[in-house]
This record gives structure tokens, sequence and C-alpha cells, in this order.
């Protein structure tokens, strides 16, 4: 939904809006904003355009550094469990996903589409934009029909507890099952 309120140019914002457009023509720039397009709305006293044409611009949410925070260290703690889970031997990854009750892949699960939303598009510029964890580019934005975050919390609370830091080695396979069955366990 758009917002009720329309956004307010002052003359001498226009002013700079209309001298950046002339300039970004002039270079023959290419971007996300056709100058061309901004001026005419600016011009044309159609400011509300612009959230129309460019609604990434026009919204006020900001993820602050505790979402962040959080995403780093999930996906640092995932990072670490598929990279173990692959260096063990066969027959002890069998068991392993037999006890966590899985039939695919052991993977980073992702987040929810909607009450998630925001830990997904952390997760998706730190690995995107950022070049952070590329071992999760093609899914730290994967979707899931579940909401995870707090069972990723309760893997935190085991994962912060163990003797040694974990990054630093490989997690062992009753590592490795202990954090999975703390995932299992609903809140």
């Amino acid at each position: 939904m758009r917002s009720a309120e329309s956004p307010s140019v002052s003359p001498g914002e226009k002013l700079i809006l209309s001298m950046l457009c002339d300039l970004n023509r002039k270079v023959e720039a290419k971007g996300m904003i056709d100058p061309d397009f901004l001026e005419y709305a600016i011009q044309g006293g159609h400011i509300w355009a612009l959230e129309w044409q460019y609604p990434s611009l026009a919204h006020r949410h900001v993820n602050g550094q505790a979402h962040a925070d959080l995403v780093i260290r999930i996906l640092t703690m995932w990072g670490l469990i598929e990279k173990s889970f692959h260096a063990l031997p066969e027959p002890e990854k069998a068991r392993i996903m037999q006890d966590a009750g899985l039939t695919a892949e052991l993977s980073f699960p992702g987040w929810h589409d909607e009450s998630e939303a925001n830990y997904r598009s952390i997760a998706r510029f730190m690995t995107e934009r950022m070049n952070l964890f590329p071992a999760f580019r093609r899914h730290a934005g994967r979707v899931s029909g579940e909401v995870l975050v707090g069972r990723y919390k309760k893997m935190l609370q085991y994962f912060d507890q163990l003797e040694s830091d974990p990054a630093d080695r490989l997690l062992t396979g009753p590592e490795l099952a202990a954090l999975l069955e703390q995932f299992q366990i609903e809140h």
C-alpha cells in the first residue's frame, strides 16, 4: 500500500534534482533512475509518481545492526555445520541424517518469507552485494515455509557453549547431532 502522505520536495531540492538529471544525461550514465522520468515528475508536480516508479526509494524501513549481527551468527554457524557435515564419513552422515529426520542433503533451511523477511533481506545483501559468506550465495535467501529464527537462536545457545571455539575447527558428529536436535525443538 502506498503512503497516503505526498512527499514534499522544496524548490531548492527541485533545482538540485533537475541539475543532477542534466548531469546524468550529459555523462550518459546508466543507472536505476531514469533522469527524464524524474525530471518530468518533479516539474509536473507528480512527486507521488516517484514512489510508484521507484518503491524501494520511498520506504522508511531500515534493517538494524542487531538483526545483521544475528544473521552473521546464524550464517557462520550454518556454514560450519555444512562444512563439518561434508567432512564426515558417509556412515556418520547417514546416521546424523536419520537421527535428525532429514530426507534431503543437510543445508541451510532459509527464512520465513513473511515474518522473517528482514533477516532474509540482510542475508541476501550480505551474500550478493557484500560478497560475504560465498558458500551461501545461492541459498542465503532461501524461503522456508516455517518460522525458523527462534530455532536458530536455540541452536546458537548450544553452539556458543561448545568447549573450544568451533570457528577454529570442524564440528564433530556428536556436536552436529546435538545442534540439529536443538533445531528440531519447537518453541
